[in-house]
């Protein structure tokens, strides 16, 4: 009897590679401000700085909010993901007082594309996501530079 091959659940983020970007760039831009500084807690300043959007697709984002204001689900065990959540559901209540025609899935797509007060990132995720961002980027330079060699 074979055995079935076990399969992830999680689907891919469809706002990595710009989220990756992002942090990258908000990270030597603080790196270079106090080069001697530790990388640690430059990373702990650089997961509370502002965000261009809250990193989190508006389909997952409807959903979680529509439960919360329902009042079936918290946002999940993560502290720092949970407090995403309650700062879009916060934003939406808000934005449904100024313009109650909108739909939920309006405002939360509204929320969700604006400027997000922090990453929401734990140091070590945010430490993992820049070291495979930078491997990802030096792989990159090497396969151009090849083919430049070879052409």
């Amino acid at each position: 009897m074979k055995k079935k091959k076990k399969v992830s659940r999680r689907s891919s983020f469809e706002y990595r590679d710009d989220r990756s970007r992002e942090l990258l760039e908000v990270f030597n831009r603080e790196l270079g401000t106090r080069p001697f500084e530790s990388v640690k807690s430059v990373l702990g300043r650089v997961v509370n700085m502002p965000s261009s959007r809250f990193w989190v697709s508006e389909e997952r984002a409807f959903r979680v909010v529509s439960a919360m204001l329902r009042g079936k689900r918290d946002g999940g065990r993560c502290l720092l993901r949970r407090e995403m959540y309650e700062e879009i559901a916060r934003r939406c209540e808000s934005m449904r007082e100024e313009h109650p025609e909108w739909p939920l899935c309006m405002c939360v797509w509204y929320v969700v594309c604006r400027p997000a007060p922090k990453f929401y990132l734990s140091v070590e995720t945010a430490h993992t996501i820049i070291t495979e961002t930078r491997r990802q980027c030096i792989r990159e330079r090497m396969q151009r530079l090849q083919h430049l060699l070879s052409a």
